[in-house]
């Protein structure tokens, strides 16, 4: 059982997985704020281009 656990210990891929599932979660994170701001961005961009034109199918 100590050799279980002192491999265990010195095992080190759980630990690699860990950091990047960290690393993948910061992107994730930082992708869907870009994809927000610029969703909101767009959305009063259009809004503005159909106020101009006088659309009312907007």
């Amino acid at each position: 059982m100590a050799k279980f656990v002192k491999m265990f210990v010195k095992e080190e891929s759980g630990a690699a997985i860990v950091e990047y599932g960290l690393a993948l979660l910061v992107v994730a994170s930082i992708a869907i704020t870009a994809f927000t701001f610029l969703g909101d961005e767009t959305d009063e961009n259009v809004g503005q281009a159909c106020s101009a034109l006088g659309s009312a199918n907007c």
